[in-house]
């Protein structure tokens, strides 16, 4: 505890030399892929921490919990139910992550971190506006996958832009 506070502090003095050093482009924000590797390396430093803790972290980084499941020696089956468009779980992955038994917590984290917007519409042939143009507005996100085995961390991975689509949809529902 001591050494993580101790490690806070030196991380927030050189941050604090950092923005005093250059000045204005300090106050920039950094770019969604800069940040996911921070993550990234923040959770892996983790690797081993009670659930509560590192729970703790990552709602401390402003990001919302998407999702959230438990199983207790899940199948692959039980797994792929779960999985969403692009923060799925490959074959290989279940093989190797969920093999050992043991109950198991997977929470999905989502934080927006930009937005793009684009009109569309129609021109006709004489070259005027056949229809209102629609704007479309679309939301990227840096999303967290971190998986507990018996409330222990295991497993994290970080995507740094994800659109909507890939975050929300593409679960598969079994009828």
């Amino acid at each position: 505890m001591r050494d993580r506070l101790q490690a806070r502090i030196g991380a927030a003095l050189v941050a604090g030399l950092v923005i005093v050093g250059t000045g204005m482009a300090a106050r920039e924000p950094q770019k969604p892929k800069e940040q996911a590797r921070q993550y990234e390396s923040s959770l892996q430093g983790m690797t081993g921490q009670p659930f509560g803790k590192v729970i703790a972290a990552i709602e401390d980084w402003d990001f919302e919990c998407l999702d959230a499941w438990e199983a207790d020696d899940p199948t692959p089956r039980d797994v792929v139910k779960h999985n969403r468009n692009k923060i799925r779980f490959s074959k290989k992955e279940i093989a190797a992550i969920f093999g050992p038994e043991g109950t198991y917590r997977v929470v999905i984290y989502n934080k927006l971190v930009g937005t793009d917007s684009t009109a569309i519409g129609e021109v006709n042939s004489a070259g005027r506006s056949a229809g209102k143009d629609l704007t479309l507005r679309l939301e990227k996100y840096t999303v967290i996958r971190v998986v507990f085995k018996d409330n222990v961390l295991i497993l994290s991975k970080v995507w740094p832009v994800l659109d909507q689509s890939g975050v929300s949809g593409g679960m598969r529902q079994n009828r």
